[in-house]
């Protein structure tokens, strides 16, 4: 008995002094929110895989040494190419993937797994009619298309890339799918897609392009950019900067982001630089199809009997009083993704909103009273 458990004792101390010969390398990306490693699997200490990985959404990923970011490699491409140390994140769009990766050398591979699912695409005048755009599903009811541009109105869905099976609608940008119904009257521009497949029915939500960085409201903090062309070009007016760095993203996700080195006007490339910023109060216009961007400062007029709007206390729990030397005339609160939660009209040289019924977090008071629009940041706690 006492041998046999020093047999067995010695077998896993030589199995543990084997398997701490070879460094411990993983995955992280978008698709564990960057708070969890995927650990990758070696033979040889130099070829590291992973098998039948899930991309629940799209977005960047790197390879880490160590569970920690002293040792990382990154890159560009996708779904090949050669990562380097402390190279920018791997754009990974969503899916399921067996992923190779080269230690020595930094080559890496994403292979696409086929799904065990119907096969569910999406066709149009975009790509004049002509092959199906496949959909990503996980489970094969839920079928999503993230962040496509349609160049041209009117779609349908359909299986197996073939007019057998298919689907319109009447309606946009959501209905019912109906077997060979009609063309769904799509208006062209950015969207991401999804298709259920048991109901049947849709969705078209235009793409969000935010702003963020420690020039704004911090790097975890997406700022909403209103568009009224399908996702195109995009305008955040009375905006007020601070000194620092800011990036454009879409789907707030850092698969697709854009910056520059110029400021206050440049075009922004892919994974490019973070625009520095000064402070200010802009307006922020972007052009996600050429990457250009421009800041524009608001310059108020300087008249003897103009002067700022205060609020207090701020942060809050309860209440916030807002204050001026003129009337305020009309008072807007907007959150972090740019909708409206309170607006109203005054007439009267001090207000107090309620504000027990918001949610805690950061939102955005516009003001407009004689003589003076402003912006101020507002803190509910």
């Amino acid at each position: 008995m006492i041998k046999k458990l020093l047999l067995t004792l010695l077998l896993f101390f030589n199995a543990s002094i084997v398997l701490a010969q070879f460094d411990n390398i993983s995955i992280i990306g978008q698709f564990t929110n960057w708070n969890a490693d995927v650990p990758m699997n070696t033979t040889d200490g130099i070829t590291y895989t992973l098998t039948s990985q899930n991309f629940a959404v799209s977005g960047g990923a790197k390879f880490r040494k160590d569970n920690n970011w002293d040792t990382n490699w990154g890159s560009t491409t996708f779904p090949s190419g050669t990562a380097s140390q402390g190279g920018q994140d791997i754009p990974v769009p969503m899916g399921t993937y067996d992923i190779v990766f080269n230690k020595d050398t930094g080559t890496y591979t994403f292979t696409t797994v086929a799904s065990q699912f119907d096969n569910i695409g999406i066709i149009g005048a975009f790509n004049e009619w002509t092959e199906s755009i496949q959909m990503v599903t996980f489970d094969g009811i839920l079928y999503t298309l993230d962040d496509f541009q349609f160049t041209a109105n009117n779609v349908k869905f359909r299986k197996d890339n073939s007019w057998d099976v298919n689907w319109g609608g009447n309606t946009f940008p959501s209905g019912e799918a109906i077997p060979n119904g009609g063309d769904i009257p799509l208006t062209s521009g950015f969207y991401n897609v999804a298709f259920n497949y048991s109901g049947p029915n849709y969705s078209f939500i235009q793409v969000p392009v935010t702003i963020l960085g420690n020039g704004a409201q911090g790097w975890e903090t997406d700022i909403a950019m209103p568009s009224t062309d399908g996702g195109v070009t995009f305008l955040l007016e009375n905006f007020t900067l601070s000194n620092g760095f800011v990036k454009f993203r879409a789907n707030g996700s850092w698969a697709r982001n854009w910056g520059s080195a110029d400021f206050p006007s440049g075009v922004g490339s892919q994974n490019g630089a973070d625009i520095p910023t000064t402070s200010g109060l802009y307006n922020i216009s972007f052009n996600r199809l050429t990457g250009a961007y421009n800041f524009e400062e608001v310059l108020n007029v300087v008249e003897t009997n103009k002067s700022e709007v205060k609020v207090y206390p701020n942060p809050t729990r309860n209440v916030w009083s807002f204050s001026n030397n003129n009337t305020i005339e009309s008072l807007e609160i907007v959150d972090v993704t740019g909708k409206i939660v309170y607006s109203n009209l005054f007439n009267a040289y001090e207000i107090s909103i309620d504000a027990t019924n918001f949610s805690n977090g950061i939102y955005f008071a516009k003001i407009k009273a004689e003589n003076v629009n402003q912006t101020i940041k507002l803190v509910r706690n």
